[in-house]
Protein backbone atom coordinates (compact mmCIF):
# COMPACT_ATOMS: atom_id res chain seq x y z
CA UNK A 1 0.00 0.00 0.00
CA UNK A 2 1.45 3.34 -1.00
CA UNK A 3 1.80 6.14 1.53
CA UNK A 4 -0.04 9.26 0.69
CA UNK A 5 2.03 12.17 -0.36
CA UNK A 6 1.37 15.44 1.33
CA UNK A 7 -0.61 17.87 -0.65
CA UNK A 8 2.02 20.46 0.24
CA UNK A 9 3.86 21.24 -3.06
CA UNK A 10 7.29 21.59 -1.55
CA UNK A 11 6.94 18.32 0.24
CA UNK A 12 5.69 16.64 -2.96
CA UNK A 13 8.75 17.95 -4.87
CA UNK A 14 11.04 16.62 -2.19
CA UNK A 15 9.43 13.16 -2.40
CA UNK A 16 9.63 13.12 -6.17
CA UNK A 17 13.30 14.18 -5.96
CA UNK A 18 14.01 11.25 -3.66
CA UNK A 19 12.28 8.78 -6.00
CA UNK A 20 13.79 10.07 -9.23
CA UNK A 21 17.35 9.48 -10.26
CA UNK A 22 18.77 12.09 -12.62
CA UNK A 23 21.93 11.68 -14.60
CA UNK A 24 24.90 13.61 -13.28
CA UNK A 25 25.21 15.71 -16.42
CA UNK A 26 21.61 16.93 -16.13
CA UNK A 27 22.19 17.97 -12.49
CA UNK A 28 25.28 19.95 -13.48
CA UNK A 29 23.37 21.75 -16.24
CA UNK A 30 20.56 22.65 -13.86
CA UNK A 31 22.98 24.03 -11.25
CA UNK A 32 24.79 26.13 -13.87
CA UNK A 33 21.47 27.54 -15.02
CA UNK A 34 20.50 28.50 -11.49
CA UNK A 35 23.79 30.32 -10.93
CA UNK A 36 23.58 32.07 -14.30
CA UNK A 37 20.14 33.35 -13.47
CA UNK A 38 21.42 35.21 -10.37
CA UNK A 39 22.17 38.88 -10.98
CA UNK A 40 25.93 39.69 -11.03
CA UNK A 41 27.38 42.41 -8.81
CA UNK A 42 30.07 44.51 -10.48
CA UNK A 43 33.52 44.47 -8.77
CA UNK A 44 34.62 47.91 -7.73
CA UNK A 45 38.40 48.11 -7.22
CA UNK A 46 39.51 49.44 -3.82
CA UNK A 47 41.86 52.40 -3.86
CA UNK A 48 45.22 51.37 -2.31
CA UNK A 49 46.40 53.16 0.84
CA UNK A 50 49.23 55.60 0.45
CA UNK A 51 51.91 56.32 3.09
CA UNK A 52 52.39 59.92 4.08
CA UNK A 53 55.73 61.26 5.31
CA UNK A 54 56.43 64.00 7.89
CA UNK A 55 54.97 67.32 6.98
CA UNK A 56 57.65 69.30 8.90
CA UNK A 57 60.74 70.08 6.88
CA UNK A 58 64.00 68.85 8.42
CA UNK A 59 66.29 71.43 9.97
CA UNK A 60 69.02 72.40 7.49
CA UNK A 61 71.61 72.74 10.31
CA UNK A 62 72.59 69.93 12.69
CA UNK A 63 73.81 71.34 16.00
CA UNK A 64 76.75 69.42 17.54
CA UNK A 65 76.11 67.83 20.94
CA UNK A 66 79.69 68.38 22.09
CA UNK A 67 82.22 71.08 21.26
CA UNK A 68 84.79 70.34 18.60
CA UNK A 69 87.32 72.74 20.13
CA UNK A 70 89.54 71.70 23.06
CA UNK A 71 87.42 70.94 26.12
CA UNK A 72 87.14 73.74 28.63
CA UNK A 73 85.85 73.90 32.21
CA UNK A 74 82.27 74.60 31.13
CA UNK A 75 81.84 71.16 29.63
CA UNK A 76 83.88 69.26 32.25
CA UNK A 77 85.76 66.11 31.38
CA UNK A 78 85.04 64.42 28.06
CA UNK A 79 87.40 61.47 28.09
CA UNK A 80 86.73 57.76 27.43
CA UNK A 81 88.75 56.68 30.44
CA UNK A 82 86.93 59.09 32.72
CA UNK A 83 83.54 58.15 31.28
CA UNK A 84 84.17 54.46 31.99
CA UNK A 85 84.80 55.02 35.69
CA UNK A 86 82.10 54.34 38.32
CA UNK A 87 80.04 57.21 39.67
CA UNK A 88 81.89 59.43 42.19
CA UNK A 89 85.17 57.76 41.31
CA UNK A 90 88.37 59.80 41.23
CA UNK A 91 89.04 61.22 37.78
CA UNK A 92 92.39 60.78 36.05
CA UNK A 93 94.27 63.82 34.71
CA UNK A 94 92.51 65.15 31.60
CA UNK A 95 94.70 65.95 28.55
CA UNK A 96 93.99 69.50 27.40
CA UNK A 97 96.98 70.62 25.38
CA UNK A 98 100.27 69.71 23.85
CA UNK A 99 103.44 68.11 25.17
CA UNK A 100 105.98 69.77 27.48
CA UNK A 101 109.40 68.09 27.83
CA UNK A 102 107.89 64.69 27.12
CA UNK A 103 104.84 65.17 29.36
CA UNK A 104 101.18 65.68 28.47
CA UNK A 105 99.62 68.99 29.53
CA UNK A 106 96.63 68.14 31.73
CA UNK A 107 94.04 69.52 34.08
CA UNK A 108 92.73 67.93 37.27
CA UNK A 109 89.25 68.81 38.53
CA UNK A 110 89.25 69.92 42.17
CA UNK A 111 86.45 69.13 44.59
CA UNK A 112 85.10 72.68 44.29
CA UNK A 113 85.01 72.40 40.49
CA UNK A 114 88.15 74.43 39.93
CA UNK A 115 90.83 73.29 37.52
CA UNK A 116 94.42 72.50 38.50
CA UNK A 117 96.96 72.81 35.69
CA UNK A 118 99.85 70.41 35.33
CA UNK A 119 101.88 67.99 33.23
CA UNK A 120 101.48 64.20 33.31
CA UNK A 121 104.33 61.85 32.45
CA UNK A 122 103.21 58.28 31.82
CA UNK A 123 103.92 55.42 29.46
CA UNK A 124 103.87 51.67 29.12
CA UNK A 125 101.42 49.02 30.23
CA UNK A 126 103.07 48.18 33.58
CA UNK A 127 102.09 50.35 36.53
CA UNK A 128 105.11 52.25 37.83
CA UNK A 129 105.58 53.98 41.19
CA UNK A 130 103.95 57.40 41.12
CA UNK A 131 105.47 60.75 42.09
CA UNK A 132 103.40 63.91 42.72
CA UNK A 133 105.28 67.20 42.36
CA UNK A 134 103.89 70.28 44.14
CA UNK A 135 105.06 73.82 43.40
CA UNK A 136 103.53 77.25 42.88
CA UNK A 137 104.35 76.85 39.18
CA UNK A 138 105.17 73.49 37.62
CA UNK A 139 107.49 75.21 35.13
CA UNK A 140 109.91 75.90 38.03
CA UNK A 141 110.96 72.23 38.15
CA UNK A 142 112.73 72.47 34.79
CA UNK A 143 113.54 69.04 33.40
CA UNK A 144 113.41 67.32 36.81
CA UNK A 145 109.96 65.70 36.16
CA UNK A 146 111.30 64.31 32.88
CA UNK A 147 114.32 62.88 34.74
CA UNK A 148 112.00 61.13 37.19
CA UNK A 149 109.98 59.72 34.30
CA UNK A 150 113.08 58.46 32.54
CA UNK A 151 114.09 56.75 35.79
CA UNK A 152 110.92 54.65 35.72
CA UNK A 153 108.29 56.69 37.56
CA UNK A 154 104.86 57.96 36.58
CA UNK A 155 104.90 61.68 37.37
CA UNK A 156 102.20 64.30 37.88
CA UNK A 157 103.58 67.83 38.24
CA UNK A 158 101.04 70.57 39.05
CA UNK A 159 100.79 74.26 39.83
CA UNK A 160 99.19 74.50 43.25
CA UNK A 161 96.31 76.89 43.65
CA UNK A 162 97.14 79.56 46.26
CA UNK A 163 96.02 79.48 49.88
CA UNK A 164 93.58 77.01 51.36
CA UNK A 165 92.44 75.80 47.94
CA UNK A 166 95.88 74.33 47.27
CA UNK A 167 95.92 72.48 50.60
CA UNK A 168 92.44 71.12 49.94
CA UNK A 169 93.52 69.83 46.52
CA UNK A 170 96.13 67.41 47.85
CA UNK A 171 93.94 64.31 48.15
CA UNK A 172 92.36 64.95 44.74
CA UNK A 173 95.78 65.21 43.13
CA UNK A 174 97.17 62.09 44.78
CA UNK A 175 94.13 60.05 43.83
CA UNK A 176 94.22 61.42 40.29
CA UNK A 177 97.79 60.15 40.05
CA UNK A 178 96.82 56.72 41.37
CA UNK A 179 93.79 56.49 39.05
CA UNK A 180 96.08 56.79 36.03
CA UNK A 181 99.00 54.47 35.33
CA UNK A 182 100.72 54.92 38.68
CA UNK A 183 100.81 52.05 41.16
CA UNK A 184 98.51 53.11 44.05
CA UNK A 185 100.60 50.99 46.42
CA UNK A 186 103.78 52.99 45.68
CA UNK A 187 103.16 56.73 45.79
CA UNK A 188 105.56 59.49 46.79
CA UNK A 189 105.26 63.28 46.97
CA UNK A 190 107.85 66.01 46.42
CA UNK A 191 107.09 69.57 47.50
CA UNK A 192 109.05 72.80 47.32
CA UNK A 193 108.54 75.90 49.50
CA UNK A 194 104.83 76.25 50.20
CA UNK A 195 104.37 73.11 48.15
CA UNK A 196 106.61 71.28 50.65
CA UNK A 197 104.31 72.32 53.48
CA UNK A 198 101.23 71.16 51.52
CA UNK A 199 102.99 67.91 50.68
CA UNK A 200 103.82 67.08 54.30
CA UNK A 201 100.45 68.14 55.72
CA UNK A 202 98.68 66.21 52.99
CA UNK A 203 100.75 63.07 53.51
CA UNK A 204 100.11 63.25 57.27
CA UNK A 205 96.38 63.04 56.57
CA UNK A 206 96.46 60.75 53.51
CA UNK A 207 97.57 57.14 53.94
CA UNK A 208 98.02 56.69 50.18
CA UNK A 209 101.25 58.68 50.55
CA UNK A 210 104.15 56.30 51.26
CA UNK A 211 107.04 58.75 51.39
CA UNK A 212 107.65 62.48 51.09
CA UNK A 213 110.57 64.65 49.97
CA UNK A 214 110.63 68.27 51.19
CA UNK A 215 112.72 70.97 49.52
CA UNK A 216 112.97 74.15 51.63
CA UNK A 217 109.94 73.55 53.92
CA UNK A 218 108.67 76.68 55.68
CA UNK A 219 106.21 76.24 58.56
CA UNK A 220 108.40 74.82 61.33
CA UNK A 221 105.94 74.54 64.22
CA UNK A 222 102.94 73.48 62.12
CA UNK A 223 104.83 70.70 60.38
CA UNK A 224 106.33 69.36 63.60
CA UNK A 225 102.88 69.33 65.20
CA UNK A 226 101.62 67.06 62.42
CA UNK A 227 104.63 64.73 62.45
CA UNK A 228 102.96 62.12 64.75
CA UNK A 229 100.21 61.63 62.14
CA UNK A 230 102.85 61.06 59.45
CA UNK A 231 105.08 58.66 61.40
CA UNK A 232 106.42 56.02 60.83
CA UNK A 233 106.63 56.67 57.08
CA UNK A 234 109.83 57.70 55.31
CA UNK A 235 110.86 61.34 54.93
CA UNK A 236 113.71 63.10 53.12
CA UNK A 237 114.28 66.81 53.83
CA UNK A 238 116.65 69.07 51.87
CA UNK A 239 117.68 72.67 52.56
CA UNK A 240 120.59 74.99 51.99
CA UNK A 241 122.37 76.35 55.05
CA UNK A 242 121.93 80.02 54.10
CA UNK A 243 118.14 79.50 53.99
CA UNK A 244 118.04 79.56 57.79
CA UNK A 245 114.30 79.05 58.36
CA UNK A 246 114.01 76.13 55.95
CA UNK A 247 117.27 74.65 57.18
CA UNK A 248 116.03 74.46 60.77
CA UNK A 249 112.64 73.10 59.73
CA UNK A 250 114.13 70.41 57.52
CA UNK A 251 116.67 69.36 60.15
CA UNK A 252 114.16 69.15 63.02
CA UNK A 253 111.58 67.18 60.98
CA UNK A 254 114.10 64.54 60.00
CA UNK A 255 115.45 64.31 63.55
CA UNK A 256 112.01 63.84 65.13
CA UNK A 257 110.69 61.32 62.56
CA UNK A 258 110.37 57.73 63.76
CA UNK A 259 110.56 56.05 60.35
CA UNK A 260 113.26 56.04 57.69
CA UNK A 261 114.42 59.66 57.66
CA UNK A 262 117.25 61.66 56.15
CA UNK A 263 118.22 65.32 56.25
CA UNK A 264 120.43 66.47 53.35
CA UNK A 265 122.09 69.86 54.03
CA UNK A 266 123.55 71.86 51.15
CA UNK A 267 126.00 74.76 51.03
CA UNK A 268 125.40 77.80 48.82
CA UNK A 269 122.72 76.03 46.73
CA UNK A 270 119.99 78.63 47.17
CA UNK A 271 116.45 77.55 48.01
CA UNK A 272 113.54 75.75 46.43
CA UNK A 273 113.90 74.42 42.89
CA UNK A 274 117.03 76.52 42.42
CA UNK A 275 118.87 73.82 44.39
CA UNK A 276 118.19 71.36 41.52
CA UNK A 277 119.92 73.69 39.06
CA UNK A 278 122.79 74.63 41.39
CA UNK A 279 123.40 71.02 42.41
CA UNK A 280 122.83 68.81 39.32
CA UNK A 281 123.60 65.70 41.40
CA UNK A 282 120.59 66.39 43.61
CA UNK A 283 118.14 64.90 41.08
CA UNK A 284 119.96 61.56 41.09
CA UNK A 285 120.11 61.65 44.89
CA UNK A 286 116.30 62.01 45.11
CA UNK A 287 115.76 59.24 42.54
CA UNK A 288 117.95 56.93 44.64
CA UNK A 289 115.82 57.75 47.66
CA UNK A 290 112.66 56.65 45.88
CA UNK A 291 114.34 53.54 44.51
CA UNK A 292 115.20 52.58 48.09
CA UNK A 293 111.68 53.21 49.34
CA UNK A 294 109.93 51.37 46.50
CA UNK A 295 112.35 48.47 46.38
CA UNK A 296 113.75 49.13 42.92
Amino acid sequence: MLNRVSENPPARIAVLWQRCVFPAGIIAVLMFALVACEPTTPIIPTQPRTLSGPTIEASPVVLPLLPTDPVDSYYGQNDPTAAALPRNNDLPPLPVGGVVQGGQVVQVTAEDGGLINGVFYQGGLVRQPGILLLAADYIAWGDFPSQLFQAGFTVLSVSLRPGEAGAADFSVLLRALSSGEADPGRLGVIGVGEGADVAFMGCAAELLCDTVVLLSPLQHDTLLANLPAFNPRAILTIASREDTLSFATAQDLASAATGDSLFQPLEGAGSGTAMLQNRPDLADFIIQWFDRQFGE
